[in-house]
């Protein structure tokens, strides 16, 4: 089957031999635009016989330039993988799967997905939520590491490197450096001479620190767990999307990520406190957690978040002002965090 390139080669006639049934018209506009994606996007309304009649059509970016983050880091060919092997091992809620194909050598791709705004509330990650409100995230999230925790299955899928593999740390440095610049241009009023230093430096220890957060048992790290990509159920549970950048690295890496850039804490107790919940799920799902271990990685992770605002600022064009609000808001957060946990000067 031809992947399309262009949301113009969904077709009715290509739809209907991807679905498997008859797709009389198409009509598609495009979501998801300023929230930091490596692709296109857009929700797909049909007519036909059975099936849903609203999808949701995900492609790689259209240009070679747009896709350069995406092939280094094999985004679309890791996502594909999680949907056609890992999904149905999860305990968590996330889209069906419709359609889920990539070439490697062009880095085409195609996913047909569940439009799940139809039974969930989006996040605002610019607004953040309240640790009260994020309870139910970090809840998720030890579900979804208690399914994989230190599972050596895991080794056998060819797309799922642990983080510390190669291309990944060197491909962030390089991605980094270039950035780097560019966000003392647009937020210097956050950098002092402390962020500065730590900024200025970041680059040459990211081998060191993706190693420490490889370093204990794995899991299966969404790697993305931000408010944007979570949709809130009515009855309390939560639909995760967007799994392109899927790794093995150590649990608590995700946890920090998600506390760290889309939650609002008012103090530095908040940040213990969204731990401890965390390996209290854990707990009860039958994960036994060494918590010395555990609040260090987390804190790692903390120094971790630091690189996502920044790549996300200077590295993927910012095409319009809620992608310039949402990078402040983020990089805002993980200074406050990496402050309250004291992560400026972990050792590596």
């Amino acid at each position: 089957m031809t992947i399309p390139r262009t949301i113009d080669d969904v077709t009715p006639e290509w739809l209907s031999n991807a679905l498997g049934r008859s797709v009389t018209s198409v009509k598609t506009e495009p979501i998801g635009v300023g929230v930091g994606l490596v692709g296109q996007l857009h929700r797909v309304q049909t007519e036909g016989d059975g099936g849903p009649s609203t999808i949701i059509a995900k492609l790689a970016a259209a240009t070679e330039e747009d896709r350069f983050v995406a092939t280094v880091l094999n985004m679309y060919g890791r996502e594909v993988g999680f949907y056609n092997e890992l999904s149905a091992r999860t305990t968590i809620l996330h889209p069906e799967c419709y359609l889920a194909e990539h070439d490697p050598v062009s880095q085409d791709c195609i996913l047909l997905l569940e439009d799940v705004s139809l039974r969930g509330r989006g996040g605002d990650q610019i607004a953040g939520h309240s640790l009260t409100d994020a309870r139910c995230a970090i809840r998720t999230l030890a579900r979804l590491h208690a399914c994989f925790w230190d599972d050596q299955t895991l080794t056998t899928s060819p797309f799922l490197l642990r983080l510390s593999d190669d291309p990944y740390p060197a491909a962030v440095a390089m991605a980094y450096d270039m950035a780097w610049p560019r966000v003392q241009e647009l937020f210097g009023d956050m950098i002092d001479d402390r962020v500065r230093k730590f900024g200025d430096a970041y680059a040459a220890r990211i081998p060191a620190l993706f190693a420490q957060l490889c370093d204990g048992p794995l899991v299966l790290s969404h790697s993305d767990w931000r408010l944007d990509n979570l949709f809130f159920t009515d009855d309390g549970d939560v639909i995760v999307i967007d799994w392109q950048l899927v790794d093995r690295s150590v649990g608590p890496r995700d946890l920090a990520y998600h506390v760290t850039q889309s939650v609002n804490i008012d103090s530095a107790d908040g940040y213990r406190q969204a731990f401890e919940a965390y390996v209290s799920d854990l707990a009860g799902l039958g994960v036994a957690v060494d918590r010395d271990w555990a609040w260090e990685k987390y804190r790692y992770g903390t120094m971790l978040g630091f690189v996502y605002p920044v790549i996300a600022t200077g590295a993927i064009t910012i095409a319009n002002d809620r992608h310039v609000e949402l990078t402040r808001a983020l990089f805002r957060r993980s200074l406050a965090a990496l402050d309250a946990l004291d992560a400026f000067a972990l050792p590596l």
